[in-house]
């Protein structure tokens, strides 16, 4: 079913050239009913090509890894040497442990506290840069075992870690971050600097979403009138979601747009938040 799926966004640079694989960094985000991925021409430091899949269709790890070949085939790139793979897990089964409260060995039991985790799961660590904490995640073992059968070498991370570490690091001290995703967002709030809290919300409606942002807020002494909100992930400034948050909060923004890295022709049309968290990666 999966070799019938169209990307919503596919993007290729004039210059992308199947036979250079050896010089591209390839990062791949797998969440539950979507993948993307990106490829950066090392040589050149350029971000050469963007493609993006959504489909129910995608609903475990075999179908997400066949797409994701599918993908990758159809461009001459399947079983192409790369000069780095990164994946990058995207879903909910995440949280934040103190440095010092940290053990590897109970790295599950963490997760236990807020989650009901799938059998099947494998649990991962990740200290962060920004903090003195360890990201621990759980995500599908089957999908593990597949990358690292596919590519050896791979490195295999969190999109919520990628998400932290930028943005407290990106030299704002007080405001709010919000990633969101198909069906679900990452919230942050940073004060004179330092970590005041994170979590995520799962959302069907933008009244959902508006209630979970906003009694956050409430609960953490922000208020809307004097505290900015920092929009990245898959939204657009003409949105339902952003106009109804609008109504509450003054200072909306969109993640600023460095580009350190040269983006080609074709990636100018894609909102860059919509691949801020693959844009972190692909230039490590």
């Amino acid at each position: 079913m999966t070799a019938s799926l169209n990307p919503y966004i596919s993007q290729f640079g004039e210059k992308f050239d199947a036979e250079k694989s050896s010089q591209y960094r390839l990062t791949i985000q797998f969440s539950l009913g979507g993948l993307s991925f990106a490829l950066l021409d090392a040589t050149t430091q350029t971000l050469i090509a963007l493609e993006c899949y959504q489909s129910d269709l995608l609903t475990d790890s075999d179908d997400l890894f066949r797409a994701l070949e599918r993908a990758l085939e159809s461009k001459g790139l399947n079983n192409k040497a790369f000069q780095s793979v990164t994946s990058l897990i995207d879903n909910r089964y995440s949280t934040l442990v103190p440095k010092a409260l940290f053990n590897e060995a109970d790295a599950a039991k963490y997760l236990d506290f807020g989650f009901q985790i799938p059998e099947g799961y494998t649990v991962v660590s990740e200290p962060l840069t920004s903090m003195p904490c360890h990201h621990v995640f759980a995500f599908p073992k089957a999908l593990h075992d597949k990358l690292q059968s596919k590519w050896k070498e791979v490195k295999i991370t969190h999109s919520s870690c990628v998400f932290l570490d930028s943005m407290m690091q990106n030299g704002v001290d007080t405001g709010i971050f919000v990633q969101v995703r198909n069906r679900d967002f990452d919230m942050l709030i940073k004060k004179e600097g330092n970590l005041l809290f994170f979590n995520n919300f799962k959302f069907n409606t933008k009244e959902d979403f508006a209630y979970f942002l906003l009694f956050a807020m409430e609960q953490n002494g922000c208020s809307g009138q004097d505290t900015p909100v920092c929009f990245s992930g898959l939204i657009r400034p003409a949105s339902d979601i952003i106009d109804l948050c609008g109504r509450y909060v003054k200072d909306i923004r969109f993640v600023d747009d460095p580009h350190t890295l040269k983006v080609c022709k074709a990636l100018e049309e894609v909102p860059f938040q919509y691949y801020y968290t693959l844009y972190q990666l692909v230039g490590q």
